[in-house]
């Protein structure tokens, strides 16, 4: 029997997902997940075989959230769903070790067909998203992965919960770190990126795949 971990910050998802993944007699859904933090913490307790992971996850993005995964649970395999099949998302995606990437606009079979596949050591990604890869083979972009190496694991903790409208005072709550320190970490992440405003940071992490808009 194989476990299952779901993370979508939508109960209706979660639901559905659960039925179709518990329809099959060798597999178990083991526990559910609404942020990222949770989904570490769960994954932390439960060791899942497999995590379907959303990409717009509060608290702590998809992305960033699979990164952690990889560095402490090297052997979970993780199934991204996303609604966005843009290049910056699916470079980011691959290049943090993604096991499978399905469209939420695809069906929901491609979602047990992802699962299966990464079980067995492979990898499934929506054709729209294969595509992608291979086009990204032919021709490489030189900064395809580049806001992970540029941003340390802090930043992108910070400029997710800033893109998600909190302050700095809210940040530095929900990090429990001081506001200064976020303030620190903001005047960074602009410096780093070569912007000068919030609003502008916000962009480049929607661009470039950090974030979903």
């Amino acid at each position: 029997m194989h476990s299952i971990l779901i993370a979508d910050d939508h109960g209706i998802v979660r639901e559905g997902l659960r039925r179709i993944l518990e329809a099959e007699e060798d597999l178990s859904v083991c526990g559910e997940a609404a942020d990222g933090r949770e989904v570490l913490d769960q994954v932390e307790k439960l060791k899942p075989d497999c995590v379907v992971l959303d990409i717009t996850m509060p608290r702590l993005g998809g992305l960033e959230t699979l990164e952690r995964i990889r560095r402490k649970h090297a052997r979970t395999r993780v199934v991204l769903l996303s609604v966005h099949g843009d290049p910056p998302f699916i470079q980011s995606a691959v290049s943090l070790g993604a096991d499978g990437y399905v469209l939420k606009n695809g069906r929901a079979s491609e979602v047990l067909a992802a699962v299966r596949a990464v079980l067995t050591g492979g990898n499934y990604f929506s054709p729209p998203v294969a595509k992608e890869i291979v086009e990204q083979f032919r021709e490489p972009r030189k900064d395809a992965s580049e806001p992970f190496n540029l941003l340390s694991s802090r930043e992108r903790e910070v400029l997710h919960l800033i893109a998600e409208g909190l302050s700095a005072k809210e940040v530095a709550s929900e990090l429990n770190i001081s506001t200064k320190t976020v303030e620190a970490h903001r005047t960074s992440l602009m410096r780093k990126v070569g912007v000068r405003k919030a609003t502008e940071l916000v962009r480049y992490a929607v661009k470039h795949g950090l974030i979903e808009p």
